[in-house]
């Protein structure tokens, strides 16, 4: 019974297996560390590639506004130059118009100056009058010709003025419609601006969003490096006692071997000694010759 006990009970284990168990134990637990490290690396890796996906977005948007604001600058310099021509142009109009006042009158004078002249040439043909009216009229036909031919003048240059303001109105026009193109094109450009940046600022907040949530995943990472790097100094240490334990089992072993070993010398000395032999040989011939056995 009581070696069946003995049997059954376990043996103590040895300060090596123990340091095998603890460091197989820190490995484990390293490994264990590393894997959740990679995973979460790999989550985090994932979250940055996203972020950089979006970004992509971000900097598309960014450089088809930049765009969109250098044309914008571009029709706001051809408005603004086409509403500097308008004032230009306006206010030529006004200096001509200002030229060209008592246009009428003047138009009327002329006709009223060649009534009167066609009226003293019909009256010298069909009055009879004596030389001194007849000189008289004639002063005044002279006087009024001139006065016709000056009037004509200042109502062709009236008349060139009226022209030239014609055309200045058509040129006013013409660039205050390319100012109402140019700025409707502005206009365009900076709602189109204002959709794109709602769009880009979205992208932003996301690509913040998924910055955030990797950071948050790269603390974790060095969290859980750090506790794998922990286990894997502890599983060094534990390492170096493994090699003390079995470096004293050997250095055990071989003292041990060594006594064994100068143990057999020993014994092979005493048992192969030739005076020893020589007597057991005359012990067991006498033992022979009185009629006794000898055991080998």
């Amino acid at each position: 019974m009581s070696q069946k006990k003995n049997r059954s009970q376990k043996k103590p284990k040895s300060e090596i297996r123990l340091a095998e168990e603890r460091f197989q134990n820190r490995i484990d637990k390293r490994n264990a560390f590393n894997d959740e490290a990679r995973t979460i690396r790999d989550e985090r890796d994932s979250l940055h590639e996203q972020r950089n996906k979006v970004m992509k977005g971000v900097l598309k948007y960014r450089k088809e506004m930049e765009g969109n604001k250098k044309n914008k600058e571009k029709h706001i310099k051809s408005r603004d130059a086409a509403m500097a021509k308008v004032k230009e142009f306006n206010e030529l109009k006004q200096q001509k118009r200002k030229g060209r006042k008592g246009a009428k009158s003047v138009k009327d004078t002329v006709h009223a100056i060649i009534s009167e002249i066609m009226a003293a040439e019909n009256r010298l043909e069909t009055t009879e009058m004596t030389i001194a009216k007849e000189r008289a009229l004639l002063e005044r036909l002279s006087i009024l010709r001139r006065s016709l031919t000056e009037q004509q003048q200042t109502l062709t240059t009236h008349e060139h003025l009226h022209s030239e303001v014609k055309e200045l109105d058509v040129e006013i026009g013409s660039e205050i419609s390319l100012s109402n193109e140019e700025h409707e094109s502005v206009v365009q450009l900076a709602r189109l601006n204002k959709e794109l940046y709602k769009k880009n600022k979205e992208l932003m907040k996301e690509a913040f969003h998924l910055s955030a949530e990797a950071n948050k995943k790269h603390e974790e990472f060095v969290t859980i490096r750090k506790k794998a790097d922990d286990q894997h100094a502890k599983a060094m240490e534990m390492l170096e006692t493994l090699r003390t334990h079995r470096k004293t089992a050997s250095e055990e072993r071989q003292a041990r071997w060594r006594v064994v070993k100068d143990h057999r010398k020993n014994i092979k000395k005493e048992l192969y000694d030739p005076d020893k032999l020589e007597s057991v040989a005359d012990d067991a011939l006498q033992e022979l010759m009185s009629g006794g056995k000898i055991s080998l």
